[in-house]
């Protein structure tokens, strides 16, 4: 079987930065420059459940087994599979290239939760709606930031600019003409 790959862009906020977490309206831009590739490879002489994972820009290789429970990719197969209805998954390889900067207010975390749940679901022949895969990156979210407000999940998985609110329905902005930014 052929590795089945999906990808994710970065994003930007260009208005409401911070306050976007207090309920306040923020607009934010999908960043395509920048972008997760997420792959999966069947493991045919593996176990199920048997998942290794390779990212070798944040140093990692690990069996998913072998990761804390409390770690981003972790959670994310947890809920992934919740969501799924499965409890365990066929062998796999997963490999992570990012050229997101980690920690740069860039979205890194979220593309790479998009990303994985994206290449997952094609790997298993599954078809998820943007909601779906917006509302499982959001789980992982908040897991690692407390209280995150869901525009920088929502953003990614869209790849359209949007205007948010915290807990009110976004809206897609269509720009009438392309829009060059400096970041």
């Amino acid at each position: 079987m052929p590795a089945i790959s999906a990808h994710a862009p970065g994003k930007a906020i260009l208005f409401g930065e911070h306050a976007v977490v207090y309920n306040r309206p923020a607009i934010a831009v999908p960043v395509h420059q920048v972008r997760v590739k997420a792959a999966v490879f069947a493991n045919p002489k593996g176990q199920p459940d048997e998942i290794w994972i390779e990212a070798p820009e944040i140093g990692l290789k690990a069996w998913l087994a072998n990761l804390p429970e409390t770690q981003a990719l972790a959670i994310l197969f947890t809920r992934f599979k919740e969501a799924m209805g499965i409890t365990m998954l066929p062998a796999l390889r997963l490999t992570i290239r990012s050229t997101i900067p980690v920690a740069g207010g860039l979205g890194s975390g979220a593309a790479v939760s998009v990303a994985v749940v994206r290449a997952l679901a094609g790997f298993l022949g599954c078809t998820l709606t943007n909601e779906q895969v917006s509302a499982l990156a959001y789980e992982v979210e908040k897991k690692h930031h407390g209280t995150p407000s869901g525009i920088d999940n929502t953003v990614i998985t869209y790849g359209q600019p949007i205007y948010f609110q915290r807990g009110q329905p976004f809206e897609l902005i269509h720009p009438g003409a392309p829009l060059t930014l400096v970041i």
